[in-house]
């Protein structure tokens, strides 16, 4: 075979389970890290903004009672450094010390003083301008140098005293955020290590949990195995399983069931079949060796044949009846449904067997009540020359067959064929539609039966979607109901 018509080999349920447990896990754990990481960082910008903003205003309160000019440059920068050293109390990064660096400017910008320990900044580093109308204004805004080292920058006017004059000087305070970006890698790579960590143990957590939870179907597949034609009544014994394969035992032991059921009815067919085929075959057999033990005459040899012909016609009307039932049962048969009415159907089914009903002294009534029937209408026929048969077959003489109809819902409309004849008794009836069933050896005397009558009504009810009822007492008679699907009148 052409490796290119091949079809690809099937990945396994565990192996899907896990791989979509395992994204699963990923997407769920992305997610989480994401938001954690952008919660932290939101923290510690509003921590960083707080501790710039608080600064500028401890240092602006200062100022307003100092004379920047009367206090040495050295007690700057003692309270700077003092400032600076102090841990940080923040829950995310505690122990680790932020500087604040300060400097101050007159109005034309040029330096006063600042810190002792304030680096030289990038020169690309713009500090943030301010209104002079508001002096009250703190403006703080984080940059990036040309080398990627982040600062917060703040701006705001201080007023101070200048030879006991009010004078307003230019304060600026920078931030260094080296030791928060430092936390935050080490931070982005112990999510991504929890992570990965986090997406590898998942997919071996599932695919453990997925195969020890596909257990139970690798035991019923080994069930299954030892399951052949010859041990169809076998069951899975859905019980120990769990609830959601039970579901699938219990399907699996009704399909089992019914595949039980069907070998039988088709043993028990082929049974019933060769037993029937056997009496009409032993009889030509026979027939024909009387036949041919002797020379006879034209006419011995002409009853000899006449008498084969019945057996013929029997096989011959087996045979038929056997490939109607094949063809009723496809369900691709189609119906020929036509408007019917019942008076003039049971009208000409009367006609047909009045004759055989004034032999057998047994009145045939019927009482239509104009009703409408869509139906085929040789099949109809051919469930009421059944069922009259039948009735003809096991009704005494001075007995009665009733046909009527009626319209018993807005949607179906019921014939009911009623005898006055011997009746069948109550354990026979649950197979009575059974193929070459028949109730007693009494119901045997007649050879023309063929078993295959009501198999053949229920069959044809069952291609028009309706259905067959028989209620009987011994003695008393049969009553046939047929019902079919909606009318049109």
């Amino acid at each position: 075979m052409n490796n290119a018509t091949k079809s690809p080999p099937q990945q396994s349920l565990a192996s899907k389970l896990a791989i979509l447990y395992a994204v699963t896990t990923f997407s769920v754990l992305l997610i989480a890290s994401g938001l954690l990481y952008w919660s932290v960082l939101g923290h510690l910008h509003r921590e960083h903004h707080n501790l710039l903003s608080a600064k500028i205003t401890d240092l602006r309160a200062y100022f307003k009672t100092s004379a920047v000019f009367n206090e040495t440059l050295s007690d700057l920068i003692d309270v700077e450094h003092h400032h600076s050293q102090m841990p940080h109390s923040s829950a995310i990064h505690p122990g680790i010390p932020h500087h604040v660096f300060v400097r101050i400017l007159d109005n034309q910008n040029n330096l006063l003083v600042e810190s002792a320990a304030m680096l030289p900044l990038p020169s690309s580093l713009k500090f943030p301008i301010i209104n002079k109308n508001n002096p009250d204004d703190i403006t703080i805004i984080k940059v990036k140098s040309e080398d990627n080292q982040l600062f917060l920058l703040g701006s705001t006017w201080v007023i101070t005293q200048n030879n006991n004059q009010p004078s307003t000087l230019l304060l600026h305070a920078v931030l260094e955020l080296a030791p928060d970006e430092t936390l935050l890698s080490e931070y982005h790579q112990t999510l991504s290590g929890v992570l990965l960590f986090g997406v590898l143990a998942s997919g071996l957590a599932g695919f453990l949990i997925t195969r020890r939870g596909l257990r139970p179907l690798h035991k019923i597949t080994e069930s299954i195995q030892n399951i052949n034609a010859h041990q169809l009544n076998e069951r899975v014994d859905s019980e120990q399983w769990p609830r959601e394969i039970a579901l699938l035992a219990k399907a699996f032991d009704k399909m089992l069931g019914r595949l039980d059921q069907s070998f039988g009815q088709l043993s028990q067919f082929s049974a019933d079949l060769a037993h029937e085929l056997r009496t009409p075959v032993n009889n030509l057999m026979g027939a024909s060796e009387v036949a041919l033990s002797r020379n006879r005459d034209a006419e011995e040899y002409r009853a000899i044949l006449e008498s084969n012909m019945e057996e013929y016609s029997r096989i011959a009307r087996m045979i038929d009846e056997l490939l109607f039932l094949a063809r009723a049962e496809n369900q691709k048969t189609e119906v020929n449904c036509a408007h019917l009415k019942l008076e003039d159907e049971f009208q000409a089914i009367k006609d047909f067997y009045e004759g055989l009903a004034s032999d057998q002294q047994v009145n045939i009534v019927c009482n239509a009540n104009q009703t409408n029937l869509y139906a085929d209408p040789s099949l109809l026929r051919r469930i009421l020359s059944n069922l009259i048969s039948n009735a003809l077959r096991y009704t005494k003489s001075q007995g009665s067959i009733t046909l009527s109809a009626k319209h018993s819902s807005s949607y179906t409309v019921t014939i009911t064929i009623s005898d006055t004849g011997e009746g069948i008794s109550p354990d026979f009836l649950p197979h009575i539609f059974d193929r070459f069933f028949r109730a007693d050896k009494s119901r045997h005397r007649d050879n023309q039966g063929s078993g295959l009558g009501l198999a053949i009504v229920k069959s044809i009810m069952d291609l028009h979607g309706g259905n067959i009822s028989i209620s009987s007492q011994l003695g008393q008679g049969t009553t046939v109901q047929i019902r079919f699907p909606m009318t049109l009148n």
